[in-house]
C-alpha cells in the first residue's frame, strides 16, 4: 500500500492537448463552406470562427488525473531492475465518448538500475529494456481501457469521433 500511494505521489500525467481528427477526409466535409463558418477581413488578415468542441473527461484534467492515479500500477517485474520510464498512449474518444483503438508509442525506459543490468549481458539487457517497454504498454492499454466514457468532441453539434493521446509515467517507489 505504501508503495502503491508513492508511486500515485510520484507519477505524473500530462494530457496530450494536440488531438487530431480521425478521418481526415470526414472533418474537411464538414468544414467545408458550412454556414457555421464565418469570417471577417481586418487589414489584410482573414479571421476564421469554426463551432467545435474537443473531447473532456468528465470532472476536466484533475479528474482524469485523479483516475490515472487511482487505477495505474507499477509493474511488479520492473520493480528488481529499478525500471523507470514513459509511455504514450493513443487512444479514439468516439461519438458516443466510449474509448477505442488503444494503442501505445513511444515508449521509453528513462532509468534503471545500472548495477543489475551490467550483471547481465548485452544480449540479456536489450531483451529486459524491450519486455519492460512493453509491460509499461499493456499496463497503460489497460487503464486506458478502463475509462469511462467521455464527453465527445462536436463539430456544428454533431458528435465526432477524435484521437487522443496521454503520456503515463512509470516510476520506481521501491527505492
Amino acid at each position: 500500500m505504501k508503495k502503491t500511494i508513492l508511486l500515485l505521489a510520484l507519477a505524473c500525467l500530462t494530457l496530450d492537448a494536440s488531438a487530431q481528427k480521425v478521418d481526415s477526409i470526414r472533418m474537411k466535409d464538414v468544414l467545408k463552406d458550412t454556414p457555421s463558418r464565418t469570417w471577417e477581413k481586418t487589414d489584410s488578415t482573414e479571421v476564421y470562427s469554426i463551432n467545435y468542441q474537443m473531447p473532456s473527461f468528465k470532472g476536466g484534467k484533475a479528474a482524469l488525473d485523479k483516475f490515472v492515479k487511482k487505477n495505474l500500477r507499477y509493474p511488479s517485474d520492473a520493480e528488481a531492475y529499478g525500471v523507470e520510464g514513459s509511455v504514450v498512449m493513443a487512444y479514439c474518444v468516439n461519438r458516443d465518448g466510449s474509448v477505442s483503438d488503444v494503442s501505445a508509442h513511444d515508449c521509453k525506459i528513462d532509468r534503471f538500475n545500472a548495477t543489475r543490468f551490467s550483471q547481465e549481458t548485452e544480449a540479456r539487457q536489450k531483451e529486459l529494456k524491450r519486455h519492460f517497454a512493453l509491460l509499461f504498454a499493456k499496463e497503460g492499454a489497460r487503464v486506458i481501457r478502463k475509462m469511462p466514457k467521455w464527453i465527445p468532441a462536436k463539430v456544428k453539434g454533431e458528435a465526432i469521433p477524435v484521437k487522443m493521446e496521454l503520456r503515463l509515467y512509470f516510476v520506481d517507489t521501491s527505492k
